[in-house]
């Protein structure tokens, strides 16, 4: 099968928060398997994307290291993903946007080359995974012609990755419901160090 040139990824993995639920810890720097959590989803990311970019609004020295690039949100007090996913697909120099977001630790590198090669079907459309019939707006590959869908959306107020995406009629790539890579850890025993 002939690679489309017209396709040619970056990532971003969507560190930004203020981990309220870890207590104010950094949530991309929590301990999973021996590394950081933002460490391990961009050596997942690094083979699959032209660059890697991590969303980062504190510890952006330590977030440089597994990074090309790290973004800061253009907005302080921590505005939320979509800020993020805003800045992301602003710096991204590659035709999409890969996005992972640090709380999936047990993602791997075969759900994210099929939710890579779902959008290469369809590169003018986002892509996200849905679990059973959840959502996971998090997790999605955009297209960098949807940059100023969003800007727009953003100035207008529009602050949910959800509500935005839904706007956008994206296409899905469908998980089961139970699906152990899409294991959200958001709470200090849920990471292994």
């Amino acid at each position: 099968m002939a690679v489309d040139c017209r396709f040619q990824p970056a990532g971003l993995i969507l560190a930004g928060g203020r981990g309220q639920r870890l207590g104010g810890r950094d949530k991309g720097l929590m301990p999973w398997q021996g590394r950081p959590v933002a460490e391990h989803l961009s050596a997942l990311m690094r083979p699959l994307v032209t660059e890697v970019l991590i969303s980062c609004n504190r510890n952006q020295d330590r977030y440089h290291r597994w990074a090309d690039r790290v973004l800061a949100d253009a907005e302080s007090d921590f505005p939320g993903p979509l800020a993020g996913i805003l800045a992301g697909l602003q710096a991204c120099q590659g035709s999409h946007l890969l996005v992972v977001p640090c709380d999936l630790p047990q993602l791997d590198r075969d759900l994210l080359q099929a939710l890579l090669a779902r959008a290469a079907e369809q590169p003018e459309r986002a892509v996200l995974v849905r679990s059973g019939e959840q959502w996971q707006p998090l997790l999605v590959v955009l297209p960098k012609t949807l940059l100023p869908a969003l800007q727009t959306a953003w100035a207008e107020g529009e602050r949910s990755p959800r509500y935005w995406l839904a706007s956008q009629h994206p296409a899905l790539l469908q998980l089961s419901s139970d699906d152990a890579r899409l294991f959200n850890a958001n709470l200090p025993d849920h990471w292994v160090s």
